[in-house]
């Protein structure tokens, strides 16, 4: 403390030469003077501390003995208040700065969303903002769990989420809710029925009334297997059927394409240009931001003023890259590769096996059309609600 005093009313260190400095010091015990850490090199030198606010008071007491004062050095006093008169605004900014960004660390800036597949970031920070979360939000008025409530009965996907703030960043953790697996009882009754137009080739029961026969064709949603089971003595009986139902299906798929596409080969013209948003306004560094160039490729940077994990401004630097490509013709995808992916996606699709297959190909109204035509063997069984007799 004493360090900061000296500091700042200023010290002065001085040197008094003369044939009796001692004088000096007399005149200084006798004037009230204060003078400290006291050094005598030699018998007409005396070096010493002095206040600054005093060093006139000690020259004058050095002139009237008929000695010399020389300054050696001057710590602090008015050498440190013109550094702060000249550095007054320098100061003045840095305290206003430190208090908006105080003022700023009541607000949320940036919000991070971390957990969920299903829900996109943008349905997300729709319902928050609907919740009243958003940027710009005054976060220490946020009640957690009115927005956890609200967020739930707003996105029933969820399972569960909250809201953590830190600083002017809010963290929202969130779980999407499984899907429960489809759980029936064996004694729910129900039918079996064609899930696609076909020839039957065999039928297996293992419950319920089978109503058709194999060799028999049979049209989608026509009943093949009835949960009512009749009884000679009681009323019918409700079953859940089971069965598998193997039948001749035949298939057609159309592929279409473009014979000729643009393909971008080389870069003609690339730009950058800037933006600043403060907020939720933003603020164009360029002229015709209402252009369209739908032409152009953009990629998108944001840079966000604050420290990572630690506090974020509402001050974010936009930079767009925009770039043309030269492009060139190209042709389409052979005719081969189309007939392979017809094949495996309808190998993908059913639950048997492809018979056979046969291809065509056309090229129309510049389009390449590729024609699957197949025979396949696969189980047409679906489960149905079953109907009652009248």
């Amino acid at each position: 403390m004493a360090k900061l005093t000296d500091r700042l009313r200023g010290t002065v260190r001085a040197e008094i030469s003369g044939v009796f400095p001692e004088t000096v010091l007399n005149a200084c015990a006798l004037n009230g003077i204060e003078l400290w850490h006291l050094e005598c090199p030699d018998a007409y030198t005396v070096r010493l501390n002095v206040y600054e606010k005093q060093l006139e008071e000690l020259r004058a007491a050095a002139e009237k003995n008929m000695c010399s004062l020389y300054v050696l050095s001057l710590r602090g006093g008015s050498r440190s208040r013109g550094f702060l008169r000249r550095r007054i605004w320098l100061l003045l900014s840095a305290a206003l700065a430190a208090g908006l960004l105080a003022l700023s660390s009541l607000f949320i800036w940036e919000i991070d969303i971390q957990g969920g597949e299903k829900l996109s970031r943008g349905q997300v920070l729709r319902a928050l903002e609907d919740c009243g979360v958003g940027q710009g939000t005054y976060w220490p008025g946020l009640s957690a769990d009115l927005v956890r409530s609200r967020m739930l009965t707003r996105l029933p996907e969820l399972a569960w989420m909250t809201v953590n703030v830190s600083g002017s960043r809010a963290m929202v953790l969130l779980a999407e809710r499984q899907e429960k697996p489809e759980i029936y009882q064996e004694s729910q009754a129900c039918d079996i029925r064609a899930g696609k137009t076909g020839i039957l080739s065999r039928l297996s029961v293992l419950n319920g009334k089978p109503v058709v026969t194999e060799g028999q064709s049979v049209l989608e949603g026509e009943l093949l297997v009835s949960g009512v089971m009749d009884s000679i003595t009681n009323e019918p009986r409700l079953v859940r059927s089971r069965a598998e139902a193997m039948a001749d299906t035949w298939t057609e798929r159309t592929a279409v394409c473009p014979l000729e596409m643009q393909k971008k080969t080389e870069a003609r013209r690339s730009f950058s240009r800037f933006a600043l948003r403060l907020g939720k306004r933003r603020i164009n560094f360029y002229f015709g931001g209402g252009k369209r160039l739908d032409a152009y490729d953009k990629i998108v940077y944001e840079y966000n003023l604050g420290i990572d994990g630690l506090f974020a401004l509402p001050v974010t630097l936009v930079r767009e890259e925009l770039t043309l490509w030269k492009t060139e013709a190209a042709a389409c995808d052979s005719a081969r590769d189309m007939e392979r992916r017809l094949y495996a996606a309808l190998e993908d699709e059913i639950d048997g096996e492809i018979v056979s297959a046969s291809f065509s190909d056309a090229k129309a109204e510049g389009l390449q059309l590729v024609t699957l035509r197949a025979r396949c063997y696969e189980n047409i069984a679906a489960d149905a609600e079953l109907v009652r007799p009248q």
